[in-house]
Formats: C-alpha cells, structure tokens, sequence
C-alpha cells in the first residue's frame, strides 16, 4: 500500500507541475501582451509629440513671413507718402553727420548696384521693393540649412489643400489613389521646402553661404528686370 501512496502522489506532484508551468507560461503571455500594447502606446504618443512640433514649427515660420510682408507694406506705403520739407535744423543735422563721415553719400547709396527693377501688383511691389533692402532682400536667416524639417508639416498642409479638389477632379478614384496623385503633385511643387533655391548644404561654409545669397539675389531680380 504504501508504494501505491507513493505512485499516486508522484502523478498528483506531476500534473501540479504542469498545471503550474501553464499557468506560468499564460502570464508571461499577459504580461508580454501589456508589454507590446503599453510600447504601441508610447509609439503613437511620440508620433503625436513631432507631428505637433513640426506643425508649431510650421506656425511659427508662416507667422514670421507674414510679418515680413506686413513691414514691407509699412515700408511700401510710407515710401509712397509724399516727402515732408526738410527743417533748417534737420538740413544742420545732415551737414554735421556728413562732415563727421565723409561717406553720407554711400551711407544713404547702399544699393545703388541694384538693377532697376519694376514690379505691377502688391505682392509683386513687396517682393520687389524688399530687393532694394540694405542686405538686398536676402540675409543668412533666408538660406535653409535644413529643409527637410520643414517637409513634412509643408505635405500636411499641402494635402490638407489639394485632396479635396483631386477628389473633385477625379471622382471616381479611391482615396489612396488620390493622395498618390497629391504626393507626386507636391514632389515638383513650389510648396515643396525640398524645391526652394534657398536651399543649401547644412555644412556649407561661409564663402558658399554669400555665393548662394547672390545666387538668390539673382533669382528674384530676374523677375522685375
């Protein structure tokens, strides 16, 4: 009898040891599960997180060129204000600037190199008159080390932009269809910060940052000569 007490107990011993391993095998399942799902998390909430910064990013710099344009239109107007007569004392304050410098004249010339240029609507004058700027239109915060930073949140707002009027056009095309047709559109896109003549190597050095500034210069002069 006590030999088959002892069978028994060895089988129960077993099947506990399996029950067991089961058992701990179904929570390292579990607790892999939660493992994936709490990275799946993190992973989205990152994407979020750079989406929202180059969307920011995006902001930023379309609130900053606005605010270029809005001083060139200040300029622009107060440019086309007809001039107020000079005072006896301003006519005193100029001789004594000169007297002091010797180059008023070049001081007050800064861009007599400059083409002249002609330009017909606002946008244009803004553009045009911005060439005539003492760093003609194109300082180093113009040239773009970085474009692709800018890509993605530019493709955003592209897309945002051109999907529904595709839709339009081709309406019997399915939706991935549709933004096949808007990615290759923005590929060749002026909207595209990639395609920009401002772009420039991001270790370019100081000689090929003011060639690339005329190159610039160049460019757009091209447009009003």
């Amino acid at each position: 009898m006590a030999k088959k007490q002892a069978g028994e107990n060895s089988k129960k011993a077993a099947g506990n040891a399996r029950k067991a391993e089961q058992a701990n095998k179904k929570k390292h399942e579990v607790l892999e599960q939660l493992e994936q799902e709490e990275s799946s998390k993190w992973e989205q909430g990152s994407k979020k997180s750079n989406k929202k910064q180059e969307e920011e990013q995006f902001k930023r710099e379309e609130a900053a060129r606005k605010k270029q344009e809005r001083e060139a239109l200040l300029a622009a107007e107060e440019a086309s204000m007809p001039s107020k007569p000079v005072s006896q004392k301003q006519r005193g304050a100029a001789k004594v600037a000169a007297k002091r410098s010797g180059k008023i004249d070049d001081f007050l010339d800064f861009n007599k190199d400059t083409p002249e240029l002609s330009a017909t609507g606002l946008d244009n004058a803004l553009e045009a008159l911005a060439l005539t700027g003492k760093d003609s239109g194109v300082s180093s915060k113009d040239i773009d080390r970085h474009p692709e930073r800018r890509v993605k949140a530019a493709y955003n707002a592209y897309e945002e932009k051109r999907l529904p009027e595709i839709r339009k056009e081709n309406p019997g095309l399915r939706l991935q269809q549709i933004k096949n047709l808007v990615f290759r559109e923005f590929q060749k896109s002026s909207e595209n910060p990639m395609n920009q003549i401002t772009n420039i190597s991001y270790n370019a050095n100081q000689e090929e940052l003011e060639q690339k500034k005329k190159q610039v210069r160049e460019h757009k002069e091209k447009k009003f000569t």
